[in-house]
This record gives C-alpha cells, sequence and structure tokens, in this order.
C-alpha cells in the first residue's frame, strides 16, 4: 500500500484522522485567505505564523498515524 492509499483508508476508517485531516485543510484555507489580504499588517502576520503552527501540529499528527499504519500494513 502506498502512501496515498494509507491516507485514503485512514479519512475513511478513522474519525481521529478524519478530524485531524478536516482541520488541517480548513487551517491551510484560512491562511491562504489572510495571505492575500493587503496592506499586511504585524497582527495579521501574528495570525498567520499561529494558524500555521496548529497547521503543522495536525500534520505532525496525521504523519505519525500514517507511519504507524504503514508499518502495520507491511509488517
Amino acid at each position: 500500500m502506498n502512501r496515498e492509499e494509507a491516507i485514503k483508508r485512514l479519512y475513511e476508517e478513522d474519525p481521529e484522522f478524519r478530524e485531524w485531516k478536516d482541520k488541517h485543510d480548513e487551517l491551510d484555507k484560512d491562511i491562504a485567505k489572510l495571505e492575500r489580504h493587503h496592506p499586511m499588517t504585524h497582527d495579521l502576520e501574528l495570525e498567520i505564523e499561529k494558524l500555521k503552527k496548529e497547521k503543522l501540529y495536525y500534520k505532525d499528527l496525521m504523519e505519525r498515524k500514517i507511519q504507524e499504519f504503514l508499518k502495520r500494513g507491511s509488517g
């Protein structure tokens, strides 16, 4: 099983993973929307950085679960 298949299966079968992925994707959209804002203010830059850190947190959670899933599948 490749990485994309693992992500698809986890999204379909694991409610926790689905919640993390949905939150990650939502943060990605929010960040993109804020980054288009001009002029960029200091407060806006701080908000974007905060959202990026939160997005990275969810990415790390998902990555850990993907790696565990792939190890189980090949083990």
